[in-house]
């Protein structure tokens, strides 16, 4: 009969092979279109696809972790997951298939089961937390549901699009779409993971003031992400733009934590630097926002240099979040013990600075660059290094496969 370990981690092998796999597609996929930056499909078939399913995925286990005993018990089991998991990539497969030939039924039943799926796991982790009472990490579990209910709102504006809205409404709801999505469903699943997570990853200890500064900084984040999305839709950039400062000042009460761990131990491991290089992406990311917006002269104009920035910050920001994380979390997880957890260690590892240099020299070739040979080469730069990381992930699920009992 399998140990509560052996189950989680018979659980974590598929769902891990589903972000592999949603990783793999987009490198194929961009090599396929042969077009830069990447167009819709690539960005939705790895934010939509590999990073959504890993939120859902890694929430969960961290909850689980996180949260003291009566909190598991009846809620978010391991028995939900893996059907939310299959609802939630049934709807992104059809959502990606129906959109770009304008099928709206299909848009709609997708983007329906999405929600569905999240809409469940986040009533989960509203159970646990309620079970759970006044905890030390309760913080992070209420990032989570933050981030699910932006992600819902962000489903809904991009179902709008697919409807059609006029001209005039278009930028708008746009950039509220991608507000809500990128800085709301992803940022905030970082920034409440990272309080506990960075100090596991640096092997050190959670530094004093890391509760408060996250409790502080979730209010701060989620009332900035309202008015931005509230004075993109209204029309106002004044608006809009204080959101930006006001979320802007919420990351940097989550981030201070960050900051004061790493100068306890500094980073050096490839997923620790991944991750480091990840929130410097993420803080740039911001600032890009909030500098655009004062620039542009109406929210078309916003909206225009909104699809010229995600580019580079999904591959700056999100892409090394999720390598970071999956090259020290899978062989915790499927390590099967100390001893394991290092054989699987060192696969990840290989090549780790050459791959983390790849993605930041690519990052910045496509962010300074507007398109030609040199944003080809980042993006080249980058797929090798997604490429690679793949590869390795799937000998390190082989070889824990061959090393379980």
């Amino acid at each position: 009969m399998p140990t509560k370990r052996g189950a989680r981690a018979a659980w974590h092998r598929p769902a891990n092979a589903i972000v592999l796999g949603y990783l793999v597609a987009t490198v194929g996929v961009a090599a396929y279109e042969r077009s830069w930056p990447p167009p819709w499909l690539v960005t939705h078939v790895f934010l939509l696809g590999a990073t959504t399913n890993a939120i859902v995925i890694w929430t969960a286990h961290f909850a689980t972790t996180l949260l003291p005993a009566p909190a598991r018990v009846g809620a978010a089991s391991d028995r939900q997951l893996p059907a939310a998991l299959g609802a939630l990539n049934v709807g992104v497969i059809l959502l990606l298939m129906s959109a770009p030939h304008d099928a709206t039924p299909g848009v709609v039943i997708g983007a329906a089961m999405i929600t569905a799926a999240i809409g469940v796991r986040a009533a989960a982790l509203v159970v646990m937390l309620s079970r759970a009472g006044v905890t030390r990490f309760g913080p992070v579990v209420r990032f989570y549901i933050a981030a699910a209910a932006a992600l819902v709102l962000g489903i809904a504006a991009g179902v709008t699009l697919e409807f059609g809205v006029s001209a005039a409404w278009y930028p708008r709801v746009y950039a509220a779409h991608v507000e809500l999505n990128v800085f709301g469903w992803i940022a905030f699943t970082v920034l409440g993971t990272q309080a506990a997570f960075w100090p596991m990853v640096l092997r050190t200890r959670i530094v004093s003031g890391t509760e408060v500064a996250t409790n502080h900084a979730l209010p701060l984040c989620a009332a900035g992400l309202l008015v931005i999305v509230t004075g993109l839709l209204s029309d106002s950039r004044v608006v809009a733009a204080a959101g930006i400062c006001l979320y802007i000042l919420g990351a940097i009460r989550a981030l201070e934590p960050f900051a004061r761990t790493a100068l306890q131990r500094a980073p050096r491991s490839p997923a620790a630097l991944m991750l480091a290089a990840a929130m410097c992406w993420f803080l740039g990311g911001l600032a890009a926002d909030l500098g655009k917006l004062v620039a542009a002269r109406n929210l078309t104009e916003f909206a225009a240099a909104v699809s010229d920035f995600v580019p580079w910050l999904a591959a700056g920001f999100v892409v090394q979040v999720l390598m970071g994380a999956l090259t020290y979390l899978l062989p915790v997880v499927l390590g099967g013990g100390p001893l394991g957890g290092r054989r699987l260690s060192a696969v990840l590892d290989r090549y780790g600075l050459a791959r983390t240099a790849a993605v930041n020299v690519g990052a910045v070739l496509v962010a300074a660059t507007g398109g030609g040979a040199a944003t080809a080469a980042g993006w080249a730069l980058i797929g090798l290094a997604v490429g690679g990381f793949c590869l390795l992930a799937a000998v390190a699920v082989a070889t824990s496969r061959r090393g379980s009992p």
